[in-house]
């Protein structure tokens, strides 16, 4: 009997095998998505490089010599820094024009390249944060399937829509895009943090916070950021427990909120106080006015963004101004649909969050520039951020109808004998079973997409259409005298447009226009100083003498009006 030979021993080879590294790719349905929201963007654009500098530019960019670096050193950066600071926080936005003048002087191709790309950028973080979010732990359930589409129409509504030309097209409200994007990418941040750990988590939380600093030198509003992030914890991640005993995360981030809060309040408190008390004293409303107003711009904002035709989109409104509750009887009618809206989003936390989270994202991200502070009553770029909730809104509402409507379409497909699925056909019951792969799949997606890039098209056409009339500053401020017939300010900007042109006899009509608006206004006495000098390159001396004098007894003490009158005599 042969004995059985023992089985050699496996000697490990001193050659560790080689294991391939793991390859991370953006799955090719990222990047269709991602591609379109740049092509949208693109397109809706593409007639916007050339548009001069018009209104707020002009302080703040062609005329502003803080901004006008010529060379690359950090003494011309801490220049600019500390000479802006003493008007504004918004340090990082005009950081950014200066390196636009670095790079190309006041070439305006560069700066809307800038802001094209930011609107871009602002797309596909909102993009991503959607997708992020709707496929967390308390809400993979009811959204994993929809999360995409929800996404990607989300983000192309926000891209396409009218009503963001003011703050892409205008070259000087990159201060709300940009501010916006870095909002964006701070709560991005913040979530990828909380779904890491170690190492990475500490690297996000250092990101997020960087993103909120440079957001709040960009722009005063993105303050509401931490309101959000904390929000966002309490619905997404604690399911609105309030149990701060059990929920250190929870206690963390609320202590957070309320620290940051003090400092700025410690921080900048007087600097916006003084803004309060000092800025009514320009403005032809009161603060109780401007409060009242504003109930009824927000609902505007809705209607603008629910029609954003360009016959309804403006520069430069001439809003009614609430004198009290009832006067109009809107105001009272807009307060009771505001704070029912709200109401109805605390009453359908629990039941929908996110209805709930996105309504209040709205509200709350307007409740800066919409309340207090003695700003213009109304102006279209403040709506690029807080126009998130509703786009989503929109979106979640359209895809889950969709749902609804197929999962009829089932039933009754089943209730009369036809397959549904692939493996209920002979073909298909040796197949793997796919989710999603039902019979009607594509009678079930087509429309839908058809549906919202239909959407797409029709506002980014809008959108194209609105950019036309920022081509030149005649054409815009065209539209705004039209649009806003008995606001003096139109009629001034129009007069300056004309004068620029060496359109005279106009810009006289319109400068008359404005001091027969507002005569004994600071605006009305500019509109005759200017008419004055127009008649001087006119060489109607006498004339200008004449309209020079009446302006000084306005304002005795105007050094340009006294020159002017100088070079007349």
């Amino acid at each position: 009997m042969s004995k059985k030979k023992k089985p050699e021993a496996i000697v490990p080879s001193p050659i560790p095998p080689k294991i391939p590294k793991k390859i991370y790719t953006l799955p090719i349905k990222h990047l269709i998505a991602l591609s379109l929201i740049a092509v949208v963007a693109l397109g809706a654009y593409a007639n916007t490089f050339h548009v001069p500098f018009t209104f707020d530019d002009r302080p703040n960019i062609s005329e502003n010599p803080n901004i006008q670096i010529k060379t690359f050193t950090f003494d011309q950066f801490e220049r600019l820094a500390r000479n802006t600071y003493k008007e504004t926080i918004r340090i990082f936005a005009y950081f950014t024009f200066a390196l636009n003048y670095y790079f190309g002087g006041l070439d305006v191709f560069g700066y809307h390249l800038v802001n094209l790309l930011i609107h871009i950028a602002s797309g596909i973080l909102l993009y991503w944060l959607l997708l992020l979010t709707l496929n967390l732990p308390s809400l993979k359930e009811e959204y994993n399937s929809i999360a995409l589409p929800i996404a990607f129409f989300s983000s192309l509504l926000f891209i396409s829509h009218p009503v963001q030309t003011q703050s892409v097209t205008y070259i000087v409200q990159r201060m709300a895009s940009m501010a916006t994007m870095l909002y964006l990418l701070a709560m991005l941040l913040y979530l990828k943090a909380r779904l890491s750990q170690g190492r990475k988590r500490l690297l996000y939380l250092i990101g997020m916070t960087l993103s909120f600093l440079l957001g709040l030198f960009t722009k005063e509003n993105v303050a509401t950021l931490p309101l959000f992030i904390a929000l966002y914890e309490f619905y997404f991640f604690q399911h609105l427990d309030l149990n701060f005993k059990r929920k250190k995360i929870l206690t963390y981030v609320t202590g957070a909120v309320l620290l940051i809060g003090m400092l700025m309040l410690f921080v900048w408190g007087k600097r916006y106080f003084d803004v309060i008390i000092e800025g009514y004293k320009t403005r032809d409303f009161t603060l109780m006015e401007r409060v009242l107003t504003q109930f009824r711009i927000v609902l505007h904002y809705v209607t603008l963004l629910l029609y954003p035709h360009p016959s309804r989109l403006n520069l430069d409104y001439d809003f009614p101004i609430s004198k009290g509750i009832l006067d109009p009887p809107t105001t009272l009618l807009s307060i009771l649909i505001i704070a029912g809206l709200i109401g109805y989003s605390i009453w359908t936390a629990k039941k929908m969050p996110l209805l709930s989270f996105f309504i209040l994202w709205y509200f709350g991200n307007l409740m800066i520039e919409s309340s207090i502070f003695p700003l213009e009553l109304v102006f279209e770029h403040r709506l690029y951020l807080p126009a998130i909730g509703p786009f989503v809104l929109f979106a979640i509402l359209v895809v889950r109808g969709w749902e609804k409507v197929n999962e009829r379409l089932r039933l009754r497909l089943r209730k009369d004998g036809l397959p549904t699925r692939t493996t209920d056909t002979p073909a298909g019951r040796n197949a793997l079973p796919r989710a999603g792969t039902d019979t009607i799949t594509r009678w079930r997606d087509y429309p839908l997409w058809v549906f919202f890039l239909t959407f797409t098209l029709l506002f980014g056409i809008g959108a194209f259409q609105r950019n036309t009339l920022w081509k030149n500053e005649i054409t815009l401020w065209e539209d705004c005298v039209k649009k806003s017939p008995k606001k003096a300010r139109t009629f001034y900007n129009l007069g300056r447009a004309y004068h620029d042109a060496g359109r005279y006899k106009e810009a006289v009509e319109a400068f008359q226009t404005a001091f027969r608006i507002q005569p004994n206004s600071h605006l009305g006495l500019k509109a005759l100083n200017n008419l004055g000098a127009i008649y001087i390159e006119m060489d109607r001396q006498g004339e200008a003498i004449e309209i020079l004098k009446k302006a000084i007894q306005l304002k005795p003490n105007d050094a340009n009006v006294h020159y002017n009158l100088g070079l007349a005599y």
